[in-house]
């Protein structure tokens, strides 16, 4: 049984726990000490949760990134090569060169085909550059959310506490209440709200709604119109329903609709067409909530 013993080496002690705390591996009463400490101690409480963030972010990268449809093949032709060229040999040689041939050629591939890296939480000049680069050829109504839901959601040092639903809806204030259910109902499941407020990016106000599973964001983003912003120039992505607008940049998908005084945007690192069927299933309600508010 693992138990922390606090005493003048609790942030040492704490410490060595703290993966094991991320990935909820701990026994129920030493995940309860490492609590108490978090309590007292700011530092470790904020080494814990820039250890999640990194956790989330690094796992997040690595889903959207995908495995080249010839790996498989390359891994065994080139064990395939190597046994070929041992045959002669020592038949106990051939397995440990086959492996070495194939880790190494995982390791190249790994390399090659790594997630990009994120700027640093706290670089707001990088940060600015990486939304301005991945949406550089962006319809620019469509950048509008993509630029909050990475400014908000992906560069954002969360709170270890969840907030409660009550009050979420109390910081999103009278007549966005109805936007909690909307998302929550056409999200993947999974996906559980972490974050609901008023925000601003390059001196724009939004409400903005982030919902999170297992290091994957997605954000419902809504911005008042203005003007002359428009999908007039535009192809919807879907031929049912209310008319969504979808891109890409990067490792984000953005969905958009129209929502009377308003513009509502999905944007999510999930595949593209699994992000457009939220921003399909959401569309209604959120318009519904969105059509009910004063110009």
């Amino acid at each position: 049984m693992n138990r922390v013993s606090f005493g003048e080496s609790a942030c040492e002690r704490t410490r060595k726990y703290l993966d094991s705390y991320i990935s909820n591996e701990l026994l129920v009463e030493t995940n309860h000490e490492v609590l108490r400490h978090f309590e007292s101690c700011a530092a470790c409480s904020a080494e814990a949760e820039a250890r999640t963030q990194l956790r989330a972010r690094v796992k997040s990268a690595v889903r959207t990134q995908s495995v080249p449809p010839e790996l498989p093949a390359l891994v065994r032709q080139r064990i395939r090569a190597v046994e070929s060229r041992q045959a002669s040999g020592f038949s106990w040689m051939r397995l440990p060169l086959a492996a070495a041939a194939s880790v190494a050629l995982c390791a190249v591939l790994f390399f090659k085909f790594q997630p990009e890296s994120l700027p640093a939480l706290g670089d707001r000049p990088a940060q600015n550059a990486y939304i301005q680069r991945i949406s550089a050829t962006m319809a620019t109504v469509l950048k509008v959310g993509l630029g909050d839901h990475v400014h908000c959601s992906v560069f954002r040092k969360y709170a270890p506490a969840v907030p409660t639903v009550a009050e979420m809806e109390k910081s999103l204030g009278p007549g966005y209440e109805g936007l909690l259910p909307a998302i929550r109902a056409a999200a993947p499941a999974g996906y559980r709200i972490v974050m609901a407020h008023h925000c601003s990016y390059q001196n724009r106000l939004f409400v903005h709604l982030t919902l999170a599973k297992d290091g994957s964001l997605l954000s419902l983003v809504i911005a008042r119109k203005q003007d002359g912003e428009s999908f007039a120039n535009l192809t919807p992505s879907t031929g049912h329903g209310m008319p969504v607008y979808q891109s890409n940049a990067g490792r984000y998908q953005v969905a958009a609709f129209d929502a009377g005084n308003f513009i509502a945007y999905v944007v999510s690192d999930l595949e593209g067409k699994a992000n457009l069927q939220v921003a399909e299933a959401a569309a209604p309600g959120v318009r519904e909530v969105l059509m009910k508010l004063p110009a």
